[in-house]
């Protein structure tokens, strides 16, 4: 079986610096860095005035822009924009939604789902879930994506979204003309035309003791289908990461 990956010609050369600039708009003739990422620029990257980079502001807007200036101590940095790319909303949408796995696993399993085009993601709340989510995390959680955008170079910062359990979830795939799947030793066997057809995709991964019969029966009664991943229980990234790696490799 041999898939393909489509790839985007309106991608920047991989050569420009990559940096998060939330406030960078359509019409702006400057845009300006600050914190962190001011910071990044003139420690690790030391950039100098005439530099090039290319700025995104996690919706889909790119541009490519020329360091004027730091503020004092590199806690700002002042560019000027020189042209500018809105990239589509990447479709179909890959929306995870996934019981959270324990220690820095969540880690890998964020930032790898941020390189696989993960277009959000919501905790799921499960009667067997081991870790539940606290507000402070969502915070980290976000940092995570966004240095995975940095890396991948991907233009759309992924939405964390509150927690829900599996028949909400569901519920909002239907009600967005969206396909819900859960990840189910009994479910249906994964495959290349598994996901043919269009619409947004929404993944529901279960905790390590599995989802309940109340909870498949509450999602598949708003449509979801369940999907075997092959022989063996699969840890909850793994298992993540292999439908999410299965989708983006079938867009259609």
């Amino acid at each position: 079986m041999m898939f393909i990956v489509p790839i985007s010609s309106a991608r920047r050369p991989v050569s420009d610096p990559f940096f998060y600039c939330p406030s960078l708009t359509e019409t702006d003739a400057n845009a300006t860095l600050t914190g962190d990422e001011a910071r990044h620029a003139s420690g690790a990257r030391r950039l100098r005035p005439g530099d090039r980079v290319t700025l995104f502001n996690g919706h889909g807007l790119t541009a490519g822009a020329e360091l004027v200036a730091f503020g004092e101590r590199g806690m700002t940095a002042d560019f000027r924009v020189q042209d500018r790319h809105q990239q589509p909303v990447p479709r179909p949408g890959l929306h995870l939604a996934c019981a959270l796995p324990k220690g820095d696993r969540l880690g890998t399993l964020l930032d790898m789902a941020t390189q696989l085009g993960m277009a959000s993601f919501t905790p799921l709340l499960c009667e067997h879930s081991v870790v539940k989510p606290a507000a402070a995390a969502f915070e980290r959680w976000q940092r995570i994506c966004l240095e995975a955008c940095k890396q991948s170079r991907r233009a759309w910062l992924p939405q964390l979204l509150p927690a829900a359990d599996p028949g909400t979830v569901a519920r909002e795939a239907a009600g967005h003309d969206a396909r819900a799947w859960i990840a189910h030793p009994e479910g249906q066997a994964l495959d290349a035309k598994f996901f043919a057809g269009g619409g947004d995709r929404y993944f529901l991964i279960g905790p390590e003791g599995g989802f309940t019969a109340a909870e498949v029966a509450a999602a598949e009664a708003h449509g979801a289908r369940r999907v075997a991943l092959g022989e063996g229980i699969l840890r909850i990234e793994t298992a993540a990461l292999a439908l999410l790696a299965a989708a983006r490799l079938c867009p259609r």
